[in-house]
C-alpha cells in the first residue's frame, strides 16, 4: 500500500473497506474462505464450505459453478456442472475467493453500471488467460494471470460501488486511491503476494524473452478498455463451434460461455469467422452427392 496516503484519505478507505465487506458477507464470513488455501483441508471440508455458500447465497454458488463449467469444462463431453470441490481445483483458491468477493460486490446493485464493471473484469481475466495459454505457460501461471485480470479493476469497482451507495467520492479520489483500496482488499482476502505487483504495474512489462505475467494482465486490460471505449462492449472475431462437431471448442465460445454465466452477455459481440475446415464442409454440403444438384 502507498505509505504516503494522507490520514484522512486512509480513514475513508478503511470505512469503505468495512462498509463493503459487511455488505457482501451475506451469512458467510470471508475468513472462512481461507480454508481453500489449507493444503491439509480434505475434500469434505471444502464441500462443506460449498454447501454453506449454496444455502446462504445460492445465486452466487450457482454462478461460480457455472463459470467453472463454462471456462474449464466446456470441451468435455459431460454437460454436468462440476461440484464445488471440482471448481476449486480448476479455478484455484485465489480465484474462487476473488469471485466470491467480486460477484457479491456486483450483486449489491444490479444496475447497468454494475453489470458493465462485471463485464470489464470478466474481459480482462479471460483475455489474459487466453494470451497466457497461447504462450504455453503452465496451468498455475495461467490461473495467476486470470486471477490478476479479475482483480485489476477491483479497487475502482469497490470505490464506484461505495459512491453508488451514497458516499461522496470524487473522480480524483477514485483515480488516486483505486490501487490503494485494491491492496487493502487483497490483504483482507489473504491473496497471493504476486497479485500486488499485478495491481501496482502501470505499464506493459516484459521479461527477458516475453511478456511478464503482470505485463499480460496490463495488455488484456488495455485491449478491454479500448474495445469498451470504441463499442461499449467487448467485440472480437473468432471461430465458433458448429452442429457437426467439426470445431468443438474456440476462444470465442469460451468467452461467450463466461459472459453468459455472469449474466452480462449483452456486453459481448462475437463476430464469427469460420475455419478452413468449416468452410470446406459447408462447400461439400452445398454440392451434395455426386451427380445431384441442390436447389
Amino acid at each position: 500500500m502507498n505509505e504516503t496516503i494522507p490520514e484522512t484519505d486512509l480513514r475513508i478507505l478503511k470505512t469503505i473497506e468495512e462498509h463493503i465487506f459487511s455488505g457482501i458477507s451475506r451469512g458467510i464470513n470471508l475468513s472462512e474462505l481461507n480454508i481453500l488455501d489449507d493444503v491439509n483441508a480434505g475434500k469434505g471440508k471444502i464441500e462443506e464450505l460449498g454447501a454453506k455458500i449454496a444455502v446462504k447465497n445460492p445465486e452466487l454458488a450457482v454462478t461460480i459453478l457455472e463459470i467453472a463449467r463454462s471456462v474449464y469444462f466446456s470441451h468435455s463431453t459431460q454437460a454436468e456442472v462440476p461440484d464445488f470441490f471440482d471448481a476449486v481445483m480448476r479455478l484455484g483458491a485465489d480465484r474462487v475467493k476473488l469471485l466470491f468477493f467480486s460477484l457479491s460486490l456486483f450483486a449489491l446493485g444490479k444496475g447497468p453500471e454494475a453489470r458493465l464493471r462485471a463485464a470489464k473484469s470478466a474481459s480482462i481475466g479471460i483475455l489474459g488467460r487466453t494470451i497466457a495459454e497461447q504462450m504455453n505457460l503452465k496451468d498455475e501461471l495461467v490461473r495467476k494471470v486470470e486471477t490478476g485480470g479479475l482483480l485489476s479493476q477491483l479497487g475502482k469497482n469497490a470505490l464506484l460501488k461505495a459512491r453508488e451507495l451514497g458516499m461522496d467520492l470524487s473522480d480524483d479520489f477514485i483515480e488516486k486511491h483505486e490501487k490503494d483500496l485494491a491492496l487493502i482488499i487483497m490483504d483482507r482476502l489473504d491473496l497471493d503476494p504476486f497479485l500486488k505487483k499485478a495491481i501496482g504495474l502501470s505499464v506493459i512489462e516484459f521479461d527477458e524473452e516475453s511478456l511478464s505475467l503482470p505485463g499480460i494482465i496490463k495488455l488484456a486490460e488495455a485491449m478491454t478498455e479500448d474495445s469498451f471505449r470504441r463499442y461499449g462492449k467487448l467485440v472480437l472475431k473468432s471461430p465458433m463451434p458448429d452442429s457437426s462437431d467439426i470445431v468443438t471448442r474456440t476462444p470465442g465460445d469460451a468467452i461467450r460461455r463466461l459472459f453468459t454465466a455472469l449474466g452480462v452477455e449483452e456486453f459481448l459481440e462475437v463476430q464469427e469467422t469460420p475455419t478452413r475446415r468449416q468452410l470446406e464442409a459447408r462447400g461439400k454440403q452445398k454440392k451434395g452427392p455426386v451427380g445431384t444438384v441442390r436447389g
